[in-house]
């Protein structure tokens, strides 16, 4: 297949495995439908996609560049199967513990499918595949939920109707991971050496078949990883990843409910129209961002230190209202900054990245942040930890992001007086 050809059917992959009408009335259906607690859910349900995301998370990054991608795929469509088979034909607690097990499982295979595109494609196309694959998810978002709202509002089906339409989406996706070309261990190989800087060990010859691919991959495990994290530019770009996505994550996963904390038994829920407008602005202001170059050399600190105060001015709003309209608002403006950062900072990662380890790159990063979702989910949510009220976890998740904006205006400070004492030597250099 040719790049576009294989972009195309990535996207619709991507697109199909996002279209989850259900999900912006998850916590809706299993407090409602299946009567579990609020209590119950907050505190013994959904922690469990964390811990889970996390334990799965290490397999995944370290044999998504060995097994090539395609198998993870594979993976991922099939661990969402399971969790919307469970959430149709389940109703114990404990099916809902599954749910969040495998859902886990999935959200830590997605990683391959941010990699498989950049083994796919030549550099000189990685801004423009980056846009598509990340607009196609917020296409099949977008859609998803807009049908949701649809469906709801004028009384279409039910909550367990959402449940069928995405389980049917999510079998469509299997067949499209099947659809995809597989990646040969030789197209790695040959991109490594042509770029000049994947050298396997000095006395090491190159890989003859899979098995010795894999053995020399495992071998420069541990130099790939000094590499990458040795260039203070992917540092930068890799701690913003893992910190934001932290943060994004846990907002995503208990706002419905904070949403369900402030809505009465009249008030209309308008939870999918949300959810279904904030991708929508999301895939336009990530396709704006491709007529726009910018030097990430020069303003990369200060744009994510803006980027991280404007978060911070949004959840103070957030976490302090109790207008749900005023929180829908600031969900989404949100959400949709997160999703043109990290976007930013995808295409950033992969294009100066110069060894084939992008599950790798994505796959420790992701770590980390779920190493800190982790910490901040046992001590904030857990029932075994503070177990804190929703509202008051959300003023946590505000101050959260202001020490991010911190941390990178301390870069800014830094990166500006080292160039201004450089150039204050370059002048006494010059008199004398």
């Amino acid at each position: 297949m040719r790049w576009y050809t294989i972009s195309g059917v990535l996207c619709a992959y991507g697109l199909l495995k996002e279209f989850r009408p259900s999900e912006p009335y998850m916590f809706v259906y299993q407090n409602t439908v299946m009567n579990i607690s609020a209590e119950v859910l907050n505190g013994d349900v959904y922690p469990y996609w964390t811990y889970s995301y996390l334990t799965a998370l290490v397999p995944v990054f370290i044999l998504t560049d060995l097994l090539l991608y395609k198998p993870v795929l594979i993976l991922e469509s099939l661990s969402y199967i399971a969790v919307w088979l469970l959430l149709i034909f389940g109703r114990a607690v404990w099916t809902q513990q599954l749910v969040e097990l495998f859902y886990g499982w999935a959200t830590a295979t997605e990683i391959a499918y941010f990699a498989y595109i950049y083994v796919k494609v030549d550099k000189e196309h990685f801004a423009r595949v980056t846009l598509w694959i990340r607009a196609a998810l917020q296409s099949g978002r977008c859609l998803g939920y807009l049908l949701s709202q649809i469906i709801i509002i004028f009384g279409l089906g039910s909550y367990l109707t959402l449940n069928y339409l995405s389980l049917g989406s999510l079998c469509i996706t299997f067949v499209f991971a099947f659809i995809l070309p597989s990646v040969r261990w030789e197209e790695v190989v040959e991109r490594d050496v042509a770029n000049k800087e994947t050298l396997p060990l000095s006395n090491s010859k190159q890989p003859e078949c899979y098995r010795e691919f894999v053995s020399m991959k495992l071998r420069t495990l541990w130099i790939d990883f000094k590499r990458i994290y040795s260039d203070i530019f992917l540092v930068k770009w890799s701690l913003w990843w893992a910190m934001t996505t932290c943060g994004n994550l846990m907002i995503s996963n208990y706002i419905q409910t904070l949403w369900a904390n402030n809505q009465t038994e009249e008030s209309q829920k308008y939870n999918g129209f949300v959810e279904a407008l904030t991708p929508l602005i999301a895939v336009v202001v990530i396709l704006l961002l491709q007529l726009k170059r910018v030097d990430w050399n020069l303003w990369g600190e200060l744009c994510l230190t803006i980027a991280a105060l404007a978060d911070f001015g949004l959840l103070f709003v957030l976490s302090k209202t109790s207008n749900l309209y005023v929180m829908y608002g600031c969900y989404a403006a949100f959400r949709v900054l997160y999703q043109a950062m990290i976007t930013i900072s995808q295409f950033n990662l992969a294009n100066r990245l110069v060894v084939q380890s992008f599950g790798l790159i994505f796959g420790f990063n992701t770590l980390v942040a779920l190493a800190l979702q982790a910490v901040m989910t046992i001590v904030v949510v857990d029932k075994r930890g503070l177990g804190i009220e929703i509202q008051p976890q959300f003023v946590v998740y505000t101050y959260y992001h202001l020490c991010i904006a911190a941390i990178f205006l301390g870069a800014t400070a830094f990166r500006i007086g080292r160039e201004g004492c450089a150039r204050i030597k370059a002048k006494i250099h010059r008199l004398r």
